[in-house]
């Protein structure tokens, strides 16, 4: 009978495996770091955000990267959902190898929703660019469209709520909304790359995606749903968070939703598709 290990041998075991761990870890860091970056893109504090808690340990911190996705133009559109883009369409779903046919036969949405696995896939991320645009655009005819209607209606307390609503909606995209969104999905990074060549706007990286059904007029259609991104906190190193130990101590007022982002970030991604901060600044420290 083969007796126990020794509790020395479990330390070392232990230590063995952590040992390997780490040098695995590292190792993966290395390689998507080594030769020219992926992408190497300018954010603001629109799209990284800071935690709302952040332990005062000396230690790193993570960043959110806050992105969107443009969806079908609704009547209401005060809170659009992000996560259906108006792109992620039944064809690109099939592009991506999801089996539609076999959705659409289903009669049993509640299985549909239980069978759909999110399948991991390539996101393509612009940043500022024309979905961008698209999104000021939609907010400005919301609020047309409200000043009219409370204009006409009197002193309407719905229709004055509605149409302030509209106006924080376009003053949160002029300042605060986030202008990285969703415009693309792919098996092959390399023919993203060829068609999305701009490094410095466009971001690849991994993400889940799954179909989803829609009834919309009484017709039933599948569409996309991005789960979320492979990455989605982005680490900060120990010298690189002077900035924001700067900005976390003087942010003692009460939350503002329409302050000017404070700091930017070089974001680079790497040959595993995965980001890492370059540098901080204080936006107010840029020089022209």
């Amino acid at each position: 009978m083969k007796s126990p290990l020794s509790s020395r041998n479990l330390f070392v075991l232990g230590f063995v495996i952590l040992v390997a761990t780490n040098i695995i870890v590292l190792s993966g860091v290395a390689y998507n770091r080594s030769g020219n970056p992926e992408a190497q893109i300018t954010l603001t504090e629109r799209e990284l955000r800071l935690p709302y808690r952040v332990h005062e340990e000396n230690s790193g911190l993570t960043l959110e990267l806050v992105w969107r996705a443009l969806g079908k133009e609704r009547d209401n559109d005060i809170y659009p959902d992000w996560r259906y883009p108006i792109w992620f369409s039944a064809e690109k779903l099939e592009e991506l190898g999801f089996d539609i046919d076999k959705y659409l036969r289903s009669d049993d949405n509640l299985n549909f929703y239980k069978q759909p696995i999110p399948k991991e896939v390539f996101i393509v991320l612009e940043n500022n660019g024309e979905l961008y645009r698209e999104a000021l655009r939609r907010a400005e005819m919301a609020l047309e469209k409200e000043e009219n209607l409370f204009k006409s209606g009197g002193e309407d307390k719905k229709l004055r709520e509605n149409f302030e609503r509209a106006e924080k909606r376009l003053k949160r995209e002029h300042i605060t909304e986030s202008r990285l969104f969703a415009i693309d999905a792919g098996l092959d990074p390399e023919k993203l790359k060829e068609k999305y060549n701009d490094r410095t706007r466009f971001i690849i990286t991994k993400g889940l995606v799954k179909p989803t059904i829609n009834h919309a007029n009484k017709k039933k259609e599948v569409t996309g749903y991005i789960t979320k991104l492979g990455i989605e906190s982005i680490h900060v190193p120990l010298n690189q968070r002077q900035v924001f130990d700067a900005i976390l101590i003087n942010n003692k007022s009460k939350y503002n939703e329409f302050r000017e982002p404070r700091y930017e970030v070089e974001l680079a991604y790497g040959s595993r598709f995965e980001p890492w901060t370059v540098s901080v600044r204080h936006i107010t420290d840029k020089t022209d």
